[in-house]
């Protein structure tokens, strides 16, 4: 079985324009892009601090180890007021690394890990 990572770190945001600019030249040369793994960053530390606090990344643990049918069952295993949990999926949820798919028709949502492993990039020179 193959791994789903993302990568999670700090860049600048000019180097992630001109990353997107450099693909998109190669892309408009029809060059054929390799398959890159799934990245996600932050422009400084504070950011993600703040993104991925503690009882964030305790929230992806517990649905790892868990695997909780519903929020509700969450909140439970991690002693939690259900709706903080809820607000903090949701945060998760649109950085994509939480996914919170419904059982049935109007039956609780459960919460999902779309990767395996997260690897923190922080490069300390340009």
């Amino acid at each position: 079985m193959k791994v789903r990572r993302i990568k999670i770190g700090i860049r600048p945001p000019e180097d992630s324009l001109e990353e997107a600019r450099s693909i998109a030249r190669r892309i408009d040369a029809g060059e054929k892009l390799p398959e890159r793994e799934e990245e996600l960053y932050f422009s400084n530390m504070e950011t993600l601090r703040t993104v991925l606090s503690p009882k964030r990344l305790a929230l992806l643990w517990a649905i790892a180890e868990h695997t909780p049918q519903s929020v509700r069952e969450l909140a439970g295993q991690v002693d939690r007021n259900i709706k903080n949990v809820s607000q903090d999926l949701a945060v998760l949820s649109r950085l994509g690394l939480v996914e919170c798919k419904e059982q049935r028709r109007g039956v609780a949502h459960a919460p999902t890990l779309p990767y395996d492993e997260i690897n923190l990039h922080i490069r300390l020179q340009r």
